[in-house]
């Protein structure tokens, strides 16, 4: 049991993860794939257990509004006005406006497993942004930097972060995971996510020390100043917690992973450092997820504890 509850704390895989993706680094010119890979399975186990009907979408049609708000009103915003310490220097100013303009990461979903919010709400929302994002990615894009994202490569994103994911949920509904195995998976897939995404931009992190720290503090005024923020104001405002720790990850967590991938593609060959603020946001974001698991409970106290229900709803099927 005591091995179990190490392995079920997703800070001690992000930990572990940094470490070695500092000390050994991954050399691979397919660490976008592996990434989207990571995210692809995370998602489909995320997805496992949580049902849905027909009149979802009109019961949650104002708080998945209010999620696409957050998503790119807040975190967009809040990303760009972030992006602007660094506009004198056009490569990383790229990067924070390919940061910006994707959709929130797929993660929104288990981090609402962690957080004991409302899963369901996330999976929805995150259907609605993607899609409109089909759209909104390529136009700021365009306006900012004058380089337009392919709105058929944002649709491929769809196709592999969304409707693969619930394609895989049929052959993972039949092996009946217990919610143990599902945490164990989603920590894991994390670790790959963080280990690959640093790990092979590593040659950066020392060579380039002073820019790595400016991105980090910029990166910690975007996500934990506004999550925390966010969390204390929506609590004090005695709004519904489990709706409200949703507009929080969608405020702050962008698809870092996508955002990554997006510029290696369009600006590897002359500007590759542009990544840069999409992997540190990256790890910044995991780390605050981390963070915010541990102290979410003390800070705002959950109603409804959505991984027993989920499990008894899986038991009883």
């Amino acid at each position: 049991m005591a091995l179990l509850n190490v392995l079920e704390d997703i800070k001690i895989w992000i930990a572990v993860a940094i470490v070695l993706a500092l000390i050994f680094g991954f050399g691979s010119p397919d660490a976008s794939t592996i990434m989207m890979l990571a995210l692809i399975a995370q998602m489909a186990v995320a997805l496992d257990g949580i049902k849905f009907s027909r009149s979802d979408f009109g019961t949650y049609r104002t708080p998945i509004v209010l999620n696409l708000v957050c998503c790119f009103g807040i975190c967009t915003g809040f990303t760009l006005l972030t992006g602007l310490f660094f506009i004198d220097n056009q490569a990383l100013w790229t990067g924070w406006v390919m940061l910006s303009a994707v959709p929130c990461a797929i993660s929104v979903v288990p981090s609402a497993l962690f957080l004991k919010a409302d899963p369901k709400l996330s999976v929805l929302s995150l259907i609605v942004i993607y899609i409109v994002a089909i759209g909104l990615t390529p136009f700021i894009t365009h306006t900012l930097i004058g380089n337009s994202v392919n709105p058929l490569e944002v649709l491929r994103y769809i196709l592999m972060f969304i409707l693969i994911p619930f394609v895989l949920t049929i052959p993972i509904k039949r092996l009946h995971l217990k919610q143990a195995p599902k945490t164990l998976f989603i920590n894991l897939m994390m670790f790959v996510l963080v280990f690959v995404g640093l790990g092979s931009r590593q040659e950066f992190v020392f060579s380039e020390p002073m820019v790595i720290i400016g991105l980090v503090v910029a990166c910690i005024f975007r996500i934990f100043l506004v999550s925390t923020v966010m969390v204390y104001t929506l609590r004090k405002l005695r709004k519904n917690r489990d709706n409200s720790l949703n507009y929080v990850t969608f405020s702050y967590w962008k698809n870092s992973g996508m955002s990554a991938s997006l510029t290696m593609g369009l600006f590897a060959a002359t500007m590759p450092e542009a990544v840069l603020p999409c992997v540190v946001s990256l790890i910044v974001e995991v780390v605050w997820f981390a963070i915010l698991t541990k102290y979410i409970d003390r800070m705002w106290p959950p109603a409804v504890d959505y991984d027993k229900v989920l499990t008894e709803e899986a038991e009883a099927s």
